[in-house]
């Protein structure tokens, strides 16, 4: 800025000098020899260069001037010029960009107005601390743009030369700071899953050895009380009880495997609700008494009329929900009692539920209780067992169904789980399998049996199952083996395993089909998920029973199908 004075001045004492010359040139111009003329000729000439020099330099430093007024304006990062007192003296239009606002609105205003409250503590200790020291300060804080969203900024300030202000960079930092909250929560969440599921871990461990233990434990006890009956009966109902408690954990876990990969598929078909509750009726009044709660009054009612009691769903799956949410009910629930129903609402929804007067959840945990691994309480000090996935494999399976699911709960008054389904109405049930009623006595002289199986300990248990039924028994290992046996023997009835050496059970029993169609062959398997019973079907088998194996079922069925070969319909065909 000097040196562009110095050079004005030293214009203006050119033109000066020049004026007075072209006056002593007008006036004595004929006092001038010719020489003289054209030396005072060419001295203009050169003062006229040197003023056409110094104006080209003079454009130069405004359009300077300018480009530095628009760098300052439109810069990437705020600058603000403050008082002592935090007064906005001047700022930058990006600055007010990044506020929201028009640059003639700050001027005068205290940043501090700008600030958020939660860092403007922050802000007032880095605006002392600049005018205190000589040397740059800096802090992070949070703007409020239009008093509403954030702006994550950081500031650079120092003071002025004279020390009466201080001039102050914003850099917007909002991205980063975004990002470095995302990657928080990223960070806790992935902690807080390794978290429940070492807890998981932990606990399928308590859940798996916890049976384990009694089972092996009674089953030495037993080779002790052969001659002792009632022990021998204490015994053995003990480690059928914890059998099912591992069977229970083992299908949880897979369970939820096949929800979590997708891997489940539907079977559609007719359901009689009042018969489906009458099932689970059945159900639940023996594991009442397994689990020695028989004090607390379990009812079943459906409000839906006559003609709307057949509804078309996948009933092994509702079958599943409604087994996890009793269950839980009756584990959380030591006096009063559990009511479960449905009902049409007034947009044509079925609408089921659960209702207990147990423990209650208390609100701020009943969006947890359908995550996957998680429990109300966890730790060494829990009450109650399980593997806490449950619930998440009835939410899964009721999205499955193209349902909902929420809950109402008080703590110390109950919970009530709520299911809604679009209603679908049929006019037909038929059904696939048959129901399991247990008769007295079963004798089966004169017939003949099957068994396709290539495991010896399991062959083993279905032969003592039948030994006292008077049935002849044929034993297959191999699927090859068993069509060579229906083809050269006289079978009333077929046991298939479906997996084998060889050929699997479906392969098997089509080509059984293929010499005798009208064979009974029941499939038996550990494959046991409703989607596995289809398969069954639509390769050829006429019934199916899951592994493990009871034997009242298995005999119930046996007596079904065989008393069917002995009917006057049979022997007409």
């Amino acid at each position: 800025m000097k040196r562009q004075n110095t050079k004005s001045e030293d214009a203006g004492r050119l033109r000066q000098k020049a004026e007075l010359l072209l006056k002593k040139a007008s006036k004595a111009s004929t006092q001038f020899s010719e020489a003289e003329t054209l030396k005072l000729i060419h001295e203009l000439e050169v003062h006229q260069v040197e003023l056409e020099l110094q104006n080209e330099e003079l454009a130069v430093a405004i359009a300077t001037a300018q480009d530095a007024i628009e760098l300052f304006d439109f810069a990437p990062s705020g600058y603000f010029t403050l008082s002592k007192e935090g007064d906005i003296i001047r700022l930058n239009i990006t600055s007010a960009n990044m506020l929201g606002k028009q640059r003639p609105t700050f001027l005068n205003s205290r940043l501090s107005l700008f600030v958020s409250d939660d860092t403007k503590p922050i802000f007032n200790q880095f605006l002392a601390q600049v005018f205190q020291s000589n040397i740059k300060e800096f802090c992070e804080v949070t703007l409020m743009v239009n008093d509403k969203s954030s702006l994550y900024v950081y500031l650079t300030g120092i003071t002025t030369l004279n020390g009466e202000h201080c001039l102050v960079t914003l850099v917007d930092i909002t991205q980063r700071k975004l990002a470095e909250q995302e990657l928080i929560k990223a960070k806790e969440s992935a902690e807080e899953s390794d978290r429940l599921k070492t807890a998981f871990l932990q606990n399928m461990n308590h859940e798996i050895r916890t049976p384990m233990n009694a089972i092996m434990g009674f089953s030495n006890l037993l080779v002790k009380h052969l001659n002792n009956k009632t022990k021998l009966k204490q015994y053995s109902t003990i480690i059928n009880d914890r059998c099912l408690d591992l069977l229970t954990t083992i299908d949880d876990v897979l369970d939820i495997a096949k929800i979590q990969s997708g891997q489940l598929t539907l079977y559609i078909e007719p359901c009689n609700i009042p018969a489906f509750f009458d099932d689970l009726s059945r159900f639940f009044k023996e594991h009442q008494k397994r689990i020695n709660k028989q004090h607390i009054k379990l009812t079943l009612q459906s409000f839906c009329d006559q003609s709307n009691s057949i509804i078309e769903t996948d009933k092994g799956k509702l079958e599943q929900i409604f087994i996890h949410l009793i269950d839980n009910a009756f584990k959380f629930t030591e006096n009063g009692e559990i009511m479960v129903g449905c009902y049409l609402d007034v947009e044509n929804n079925i609408v089921f539920y659960v209702s207990d007067t147990g423990i209650g959840i208390p609100y701020d945990k009943q969006s947890l209780i359908f995550e996957p691994f998680t429990q109300i309480s966890q730790g060494n000090n829990r009450l109650y067992g399980g593997t806490g996935l449950g619930l998440s494999i009835v939410k899964g399976l009721v999205n499955l169904l193209k349902g909902n699911i929420w809950i109402e709960s008080q703590p110390d008054k109950g919970s009530t789980f709520y299911l809604s389904f679009p209603f679908k109405k049929t006019e037909t049930l038929q059904t696939n399998f048959l129901s399991t009623d247990v008769p007295d006595k079963y004798r089966f002289p004169n017939k003949t049996i099957l068994i396709v199986e290539d495991e010896y300990y399991n062959m083993e248990l279905l032969n003592i199952f039948l030994e006292d039924t008077g049935i002849t028994v044929l034993h297959a290992k191999s699927g090859l083996d068993a069509i060579k046996i229906v083809i050269n023997n006289e079978v009333d009835i077929v046991l298939m395993d479906i997996r084998m050496p060889d050929l699997d059970g479906y392969e098997t029993t089509r080509q059984i089909k293929h010499h005798k169609p009208d064979l009974v062959i029941i499939a038996q398997t550990a494959f046991a998920t409703s989607l596995d019973k289809q398969k069954a079907l639509i390769n050829g088998c006429n019934d199916y029973i899951s592994k493990p194996i009871k034997q009242d079922i298995l005999l119930s069925k046996l007596r079904y199908h065989l008393a069917k070969t002995n009917s006057p319909e049979k022997d007409h065909r």
